[in-house]
């Protein structure tokens, strides 16, 4: 039986691999599960001959950037050597966010199978992916086929809080040995991932002074230096746009940075209606495109900040929660290209190329380890949002296509 026969026959098995995942319900945050996940996974890959590692990060890692050892981290890693000149290390997270299960008209957790679909959190995003890389690789030891490369696999924690601990803890570590980086997400169907945008995530936190409502004057109004700041970054927002700031993406359209406000706003404690407030925070999502850079967005953004808390003497705080450059492959890299081709050989359809609007661990690979690398994998729907799902059919297309990339190998 040929290499992909195998896998358009293995449709069930992919779709119960999927459904255990899915019903382990590694949520981050906090970290949920992940012990029993990884657990299973390296069965899985041990299952299919690959050398195969379960690391423990160690606390004192945790602790260092914030996250509670009593959720501890783990990674697997494994490896199969076939004695090729080449290696391809194919990267994917367990962890998925958490849901509001009064949103769902489905079990979240129960990976339930819906027409043509698999309904669950972590369907699309990314355990699919991580399904049709385990039935690729099975059906190679299955039907005796020698794939071209020697293959790594990382399946990762905390993609979805940064990845630190997860795939940048692999890099960081010095687990990766290989020429080239697939993280399996980022882009699928009949497009390849060359990238991503970058992101910075701040939380700018004001100082003012509690009064009694009945008497605002002997308080400084925290919310209201609040809705200042907030005014004067819209002059933010406005630049952004210009076209100076686009930039032009692998398919010919335009692309601008963006920023949002707000995503969590608080205030302090004892807060009540008839108080002033006096303390307040809001933070900011701020999206680079290719070619800008963490540090100058930050300066832009403080710079505002700063000035418009001037204007009313209030004290802040900007704290820095997340920052990833961002990250992209050129589409003439060998990798890309013999991507492309098996994109075209398996879908049947005119590859393309994208540069996706969120950040994946792809950095990690790119920039840490200096490896060429794309994204690619399940064409899921509803990704952190209710009713997460992927068709099963698509499954099976994504296992063709690891496999008859690894099958082929790279010309370069």
């Amino acid at each position: 039986m040929t290499l992909l026969k195998y896998i358009d026959r293995s449709q069930r098995r992919i779709v119960r691999d999927l459904q255990q995942m899915v019903r382990c319900p590694t949520v981050n945050p906090p970290g949920e599960q992940y012990r029993t996940m990884a657990d299973y996974l390296g069965d899985r890959c041990r299952g299919l001959d690959m050398r195969t590692k379960v690391h423990h990060v160690p606390d004192a890692d945790l602790v260092k950037v914030g996250v509670d050892p009593a959720f501890p981290r783990y990674n697997v890693v494994a490896s199969l050597d076939v004695g090729a000149d080449r290696t391809v290390h194919f990267n994917a997270h367990y962890d998925v966010v958490p849901v509001t299960t009064a949103d769902w008209h489905h079990d979240p957790f129960g990976g339930q199978i819906h027409g043509q679909w698999v309904v669950g959190r972590g369907a699309g995003d990314m355990k699919g992916s991580i399904a049709s890389l385990l039935a690729a690789l099975e059906a190679f030891r299955e039907t005796e086929t020698k794939p071209a490369m020697n293959v790594e696999c990382s399946f990762t924690a905390d993609e979805e809080t940064g990845g630190a601990l997860g795939a940048g803890w692999v890099v960081e570590n010095g687990l990766v040995h290989a020429d080239y980086a697939i993280v399996c997400e980022g882009s699928s169907g009949s497009r390849v991932g060359l990238g991503h945008n970058g992101v910075l995530w701040l939380q700018v936190s004001l100082s003012g002074k509690a009064a009694h409502a009945s008497s605002p004057d002997r308080g400084i109004n925290a919310f209201e230096h609040m809705a200042l700041v907030v005014s004067r970054l819209q002059d933010i927002k406005r630049r952004l746009t210009a076209r100076s700031r686009r930039w032009r993406d692998p398919g010919g359209g335009d692309r601008s940075p963006t920023i949002s406000l707000g995503g969590v706003f608080n205030g302090g404690e004892g807060q009540k209606v008839n108080t002033v407030p006096g303390s307040a925070s809001f933070t900011i999502d701020r999206r680079l495109v290719p070619g800008e850079r963490i540090s100058a967005a930050r300066a832009e953004l403080v710079e505002v900040i700063e000035a418009a808390a001037a204007v009313v003497g209030a004290k802040i705080q900007v704290e820095t929660l997340l920052a990833i450059e961002p990250c992209t492959t050129a589409a003439e890299e060998p990798l890309a290209q013999a991507f492309a081709e098996t994109v075209r050989s398996v879908r049947r359809r005119v590859p393309g190329f994208r540069v996706t609007t969120g950040f994946t661990d792809l950095h990690y690979f790119v920039d840490g380890a200096r490896l060429p690398g794309i994204g690619y994998g399940v064409d899921g729907e509803r990704a952190h949002g209710a009713d997460e799902r992927v068709p099963m059919r698509d499954l099976v297309l994504t296992a063709k296509t690891y496999a008859e990339f690894l099958r082929r190998g790279i010309d370069d």
